[in-house]
């Protein structure tokens, strides 16, 4: 299974739910992930900050408006 583009602006949710889907590896099959990470939830840009070294894993960053909205493209994938 692949997802072609996952669109994440979930009002602080987005930690937990990045977080866990990059422990189970699901982020390997999400082709292109643009999330707003909010600034208004405890440790936010500690935790942000997490989430990206994490995801330089899998993926490379495609463009960043810091807690605005930011882009990550699966490594491999062309764009």
């Amino acid at each position: 299974m692949s997802v072609a583009l996952m669109k994440i602006n979930i009002e602080g949710g987005e930690y937990d739910l990045l977080y866990r889907m990059i422990e189970t590896g699901l982020v390997e099959s999400i082709e292109n992930i643009q999330v707003q990470f909010h600034n208004f939830t405890v440790d936010a840009k500690r935790r942000m900050e997490r989430i990206q070294e994490a995801l330089q894993r899998t993926h490379r960053l495609n463009y960043q408006y810091r807690f605005f909205w930011e882009n990550w493209v699966r490594k491999g994938d062309a764009r």
